[in-house]
């Protein structure tokens, strides 16, 4: 985005960590378009992966030595899981959740939950959790998809393969 933009990276980063408004507002919208335009009535699919970010310190939420695909080891890193939408050479993110490894939800790490804004509420929850979650969520609001398509860790999942056909999607 920043370079089609014509701008910093480190700007497009400021305006996304910092912007008033609310990603899961702005990522329902999206999927009300979707759901809105007839052209993607059919031949959607909803294509679910993680992201990973590497980190110097677990001072960033989620923070923590796990898998980061980008590198191919476990290191200091950030993840996040994801749902994108394709459809006719059509792409979007449209759905993400960000991965708190369990060590997260310890009593020594409440003050930092507190200080980076995590929900009181949040509890611990695995990347396919994470991932049926939005499943589940996007096919309650109609959005019109016929695939769910994800890479080996999502797909070598009995549970989530089950979850999603038994739901008939």
């Amino acid at each position: 985005i920043a370079h089609t933009a014509g701008n910093s990276p480190q700007n497009v980063r400021h305006f996304m960590s910092n912007s008033p408004w609310d990603s899961a507002d702005v990522l329902a919208r999206i999927r009300e378009e979707i759901c809105e335009t007839p052209e993607f009535a059919t031949g959607g699919a909803l294509i679910l992966d993680e992201s990973a970010d590497k980190k110097v310190s677990e001072k960033t939420a989620g923070a923590g030595r796990q898998h980061n695909g980008r590198l191919g080891k476990i290191e200091m890193s950030q993840v996040g899981t994801f749902l994108a939408y394709a459809n006719d050479g059509i792409w979007t993110w449209i759905d993400g959740e960000l991965f708190l490894p369990k060590h997260w939800f310890s009593r020594q790490k409440a003050k930092e939950r507190r200080r980076l804004g995590i929900p009181g509420d949040r509890e611990f929850a695995t990347k396919i959790e994470l991932g049926w979650r939005m499943i589940e969520r996007v096919a309650s609001e109609g959005l019109p998809f016929e695939w769910v398509c994800c890479d080996t860790l999502y797909g070598r999942n009995y549970s989530l393969r089950r979850k999603i056909a038994d739901a008939k999607l």
